[in-house]
């Protein structure tokens, strides 16, 4: 649950209005600013934290905290650079200062009039509270401020768009805990379905709200990361992208789901957009730039281009984020370009710092190459891999066949070249194709901790589902989840598939 929140905390201060755009009247009562001095300012302050100019969005903030004492509209956006600011950069003393505003806003949303606007904007301060208490993985406070601030949002009405907001990622988040966490989540009191929380979180974004822009962004990861794609989350995201092609914000963000959606050429062209505006005097650092922009290049096989910008991120970001993934690749980039001494330097740098897939997995990669070098056959697999991330599908096809026909092989290597040539089949639209390719993969799994065999079922309920097939997509379902836990990315695989069954009606 925490997990999910963490990613969608980093939308609760994106901007709804740039000066070309003023506040609709619906956002203006629930910041309670009274006059069109006030509006402005806030606009401004908006439209320049979109922008990632944060020292102008801290200077409009401030004029309006001055300008409209009785609104919260003033302390709520200072508290919003600071968030930004800590979550962008993961280093000290950006949390403190997010705490010292958080408690400045929560003083200011308590003296508000218990209307809903009042309501709404303190359950917003202790949502801001619980993720960032999240993103510091002190997980029981976090837990803790999490279960006050979905129980304010939960008693405002559902007419009140932006109540919908915080409605529907307390769902989302709720209906994808992890088995393991799913004792802390009753402990809570946590309730509510991803399906619940897509369409809440599709209605606040189709709304006029304050939060219409971060329930766009919420409802493409919630879509991307856990439904596959199906309510066109990220669809919408793009339209709300392209109408604020200033920000670098949006423009990463966009482009980090473009990447798991195998657009490896547009996001690189809004990675560099995003690079470009970071670069404009005033504008604050975005670290995560360099390590998607070199994660674009990475799977175009643009090593050389790749390799700097990794290498920069693993050496300079004092956080955590995507870290364990950026120096692992940095080491590859390193490696596929013959500069075997710089990979192994990499490759030991790389720690699991979170208990989260991504970093187990980049972890147990980085020791196996560590101790050996990518031989041809790891070198084919890593092009094939890359092929698919790149919507390549036909080259991804032929660059694996050789290694899923050589039976002299291990069954790893080869249940790996199936699985990914499967992957390309399906993305193809041939079921038919994609399904004998999962069932070698599945049948055949080789290392147990390697993720084939039960991503390979997962995939194959996909496939069914597609088809109408829904009792054979029921089986394979409950297959994946049957596999004993511990292989790569299983947590990412339970919360697709239960939710995957709950839409097959097989909860």
């Amino acid at each position: 649950m925490i997990r999910l929140a963490v990613l969608l905390l980093a939308l609760t201060s994106a901007a709804r209005a740039t000066p070309s755009e003023p506040l609709t009247p619906e956002a203006r009562q629930a910041l309670g600013i009274a006059t069109d001095a006030g509006a402005r300012l806030w606009e401004a302050g908006r439209s320049d934290l979109l922008a990632y100019r944060l020292d102008a969005a801290r200077q409009a903030f401030g004029d309006l905290g001055r300008t409209e004492p009785a609104s919260a509209a003033g302390a709520f956006g200072l508290e919003s650079v600071a968030l930004w600011q800590a979550l962008a950069e993961e280093r000290d003393p950006l949390p403190e200062r997010f705490y010292a505003l958080s408690d400045s806003l929560s003083g200011v949303a308590a003296r508000l009039p218990d209307t809903p606007e009042g309501r709404l904007m303190r359950a917003m301060a202790v949502l801001h509270r619980a993720l960032m208490l999240g993103r510091e993985e002190r997980y029981t406070r976090a837990g803790l401020a999490f279960r006050d601030a979905c129980g304010q949002f939960r008693a405002l009405p559902e007419t009140l768009p932006d109540a919908l907001f915080g409605q529907g990622v307390c769902e989302a988040s709720a209906g994808s805990i992890p088995s393991k966490y799913r004792w802390l989540g009753r402990l809570f009191g946590f309730s509510g379905t991803v399906a619940s929380g897509i369409d809440k979180l599709g209605r606040a974004a189709a709304g006029s709200g304050m939060a219409a822009i971060e329930s766009a962004a919420a409802f493409a990861i919630v879509d991307v990361t856990l439904n596959e794609r199906r309510a066109g989350g990220l669809d919408r995201l793009g339209l709300t992208t392209a109408a604020h092609p200033e920000s670098p914000v949006l423009a990463y963000l966009r482009a980090f789901y473009l990447l798991t959606d195998r657009r490896a050429v547009e996001a690189e062209a809004d990675l560099r957009r995003a690079a470009a505006a970071l670069a404009r005097p005033g504008a604050g650092a975005f670290p995560y730039v360099d390590a998607d922009l070199g994660m674009a290049l990475f799977r175009q096989d643009k090593f050389a281009e790749a390799l700097p910008l990794l290498s920069r991120y693993a050496r300079t970001f004092r956080g955590k984020g995507l870290l364990a993934q950026a120096t692992l690749h940095a080491g590859l980039a390193a490696e596929l370009t013959g500069d075997r001494r710089t990979a192994e330097t990499l490759y030991a740098r790389v720690r699991a710092a979170r208990d989260y897939d991504s970093d187990l997995s980049a972890a147990r990669e980085a020791a196996l190459r560590r101790a050996t070098p990518l031989t041809p056959t790891d070198r084919t697999l890593l092009l094939g891999r890359n092929a698919y991330d790149s919507n390549r599908l036909d080259l991804a096809i032929r660059t694996l066949q050789p290694i899923l026909t050589d039976a002299a092989l291990t069954d790893t290597d080869r249940a790996e070249a199936a699985f990914r040539t499967a992957r390309a089949y399906q993305a193809k639209g041939d079921g038919a194709e994609a399904l004998r390719h999962y069932a070698f993969a599945a049948a055949r799994p080789g290392d147990p901790l390697a993720r084939w065999g039960p991503w390979s079922l997962y995939h194959a309920g996909e496939i069914h589902e597609k088809a109408g097939e829904t009792a054979e997509a029921r089986t394979a379902y409950r297959a994946a989840l049957a596999v004993p836990g511990g292989y790569d990315y299983h947590t990412s695989l339970e919360q697709r598939a239960k939710t995957a069954l709950a839409r097959v009606g097989g909860a």
